[in-house]
């Protein structure tokens, strides 16, 4: 069976591809690729028999890029590093996933049943309802009080999260920083916890805009900016298994 794996963590592909070729000898990868666009493009030159697709990646993550193909013409497997969203999304669709750091027991499983079955096209209708399931969290807005009002924010438009006594300071994608008089814990509670995460007991950030972790000093995560913030001591663990490295 031909296999395209799409996650723009290197690590995680390189181990899933590396497992895949280990364990699991039925299955070929034909391509691993970093992010949606070169997904795309793979999955139309080489069309697969299963695709491994990461949900979370920066610009456009693994459920937008489902909604841009024509037919989904192969099995899918979702791999995840978020165990709550997973086990509610996914299982509720029947879809297979693999919650990261992936098990091999679990890898295998899901390819032999894709090999029961021969095939995808029972799993249309559950990708259907997988993406409108999607779509309705997608839609969620926060409102935010602001000296003329009120800001409606889409949590994906929400790069991190840096408290300032009782008020935070939100760093949306733009670039535009907002001071908004509510506490970052406050915060935390109207955020989708599967994508945003607390890396010090002043910061939160969107998992979608990690580009790196840096070892250095405790530990570092850098932002799509380019802007880099510490991880406490007390978080580094939670950290590095959120992001697929533990």
């Amino acid at each position: 069976m031909k296999a395209i794996i799409i996650d723009d963590e290197l690590l995680a592909l390189e181990a899933l591809k590396n497992d895949l070729q280990r364990y699991c000898p039925n299955v070929s990868v034909m391509a691993a690729v970093r992010d949606s666009k070169e997904g795309l493009m793979a999955i139309r030159k080489l069309k697969p028999d299963i695709v491994f697709l990461d949900v979370a990646m920066p610009w456009m993550n693994g459920f937008e890029m489902l909604e841009l193909l024509p037919a989904i013409d192969f099995s899918l497997i979702i791999i995840s590093a978020h165990e709550e969203y997973a086990a509610r999304a996914f299982r509720a669709c029947a879809i297979d996933y693999l919650l990261k750091p992936i098990v091999i027991s679990e890898l295998m499983e899901a390819v032999a049943k894709v090999e029961t079955h021969n095939g995808h096209k029972s799993q249309d209708d559950r990708i259907v309802t997988l993406l409108q399931a999607f779509n309705k969290r997608e839609n969620r807005k926060i409102t935010i009080p602001v000296k003329e009002g009120y800001e409606f924010l889409e949590p994906d438009n929400m790069v991190c999260l840096k408290a300032d006594g009782a008020y935070t300071n939100i760093m949306l994608l733009e670039g535009r920083n907002l001071l908004v008089s509510k506490s970052i814990g406050e915060l935390m509670e109207l955020l989708p916890q599967e994508d945003f995460t607390r890396i010090h007991h002043s910061t939160v950030v969107n998992q979608r805009y990690i580009t790196h972790f840096i070892r250095a000093d405790g530990g570092y995560v850098q932002l799509v900016n380019g802007e880099r913030l510490m991880v406490s001591k007390s978080r580094r663990d939670h950290i590095l298994h959120q992001l697929g490295l533990k």
